[in-house]
């Protein structure tokens, strides 16, 4: 029987890495953003669809760098930033190495997982035997203990 992460230890990663990726979009976002409201006080049209453009163009960063930050780590490490600061991995159930393909897989799952705050993916996890969240389920992974 694998030595499973605890819950507050899978929390405290996930915050960890919210606020990492948070910071990096902040920077990101900020010469988007800055631009726009150099355009003058007054809003116009043309300021309003650099705007709405700016914001496109955010989110969209946002989502592939999501995607990229967790993919690359739990693919190469099975670690994220988060999860080595409190000492817990993702493995695969077959004991093989991690790959960037299942870390894909439990990644994309995150935006089931990750409705209101991740609280679908923590009743699954609490209901499962295994602690899997859906996304663990699909890639066939576990966060156990480093």
């Amino acid at each position: 029987m694998a030595d499973y992460a605890d819950v507050i230890n899978r929390i405290v990663a996930i915050i960890i890495d919210s606020v990492i990726l948070w910071v990096v979009m902040f920077v990101i976002s900020l010469p988007l953003g800055m631009g726009t409201m150099m355009m003058g006080s007054v809003m116009n049209p043309m300021a309003a669809a650099q705007l709405a453009g700016a914001s496109m163009i955010v989110s969209i960063l946002g989502i592939l760098i999501g995607l990229g930050y967790f993919v690359y780590f739990e693919g190469t490490t099975g670690q994220t930033i988060g999860k080595k600061i409190v000492n817990i991995k993702v493995v695969r159930e077959d004991g093989k190495p991690m790959d960037y393909m299942t870390a894909l897989v439990r990644t994309v799952l995150r935006v089931i997982d990750g409705i209101g705050f991740y609280i679908v993916g923590l009743i699954v996890l609490l209901a499962s035997k295994d602690k899997q969240r859906i996304g663990d389920m699909a890639a066939k992974t576990l966060v156990v203990k480093d």
